[in-house]
């Protein structure tokens, strides 16, 4: 078995410390109605309403910290499954990694800066070599 590249242990890395990151940050949410730290993303959705005024119409954007929640369950826990599928080189992995990422960037703290770098490992040429050479199994 080939040694996996340096980018592809950095990634892991890096997914694995976002995906206990947003898990931790969406079970606070869920548990105690506020965010763990400061959210940059939640404080611009907070001057955007306020921006646009009050009207009756735009009550969609109305938004809590609560609505933040699920979703930062959903892609932290969906980073191990990309990893995962990474490791195995199953052939979905690639892309659900990538859209993983891309979600990831949302999170506009240092989660975003991870997630960057993360989008950086996953591109670069040693990691995508590895993922598409398919080893034969050693037959004795």
């Amino acid at each position: 078995m080939r040694r996996p590249p340096l980018s592809l242990l950095l990634l892991t890395l890096v997914g694995a410390i976002l995906s206990g990151w947003m898990v931790l940050d969406g079970l606070y949410i869920r548990m105690f109605g506020q965010f763990m730290h400061h959210q940059p993303l939640f404080n611009l959705w907070v001057r955007i309403q306020g921006a646009l005024g009050s009207a009756s119409n735009l009550g969609v954007l109305r938004m809590e910290p609560q609505d933040f929640a699920w979703p930062l369950l959903a892609i932290g826990i969906s980073w191990s499954g990309a990893l995962g599928a990474l490791w195995l080189r199953l052939s979905w992995g690639y892309r659900l990694a990538t859209v993983i990422c891309l979600l990831s960037l949302l999170n506009l703290n240092l989660g975003t800066v991870l997630a960057f770098l993360a989008l950086v490992c996953l591109r670069a040429p040693p990691t995508r070599r590895w993922l598409e050479v398919v080893e034969e199994p050693n037959v004795a």
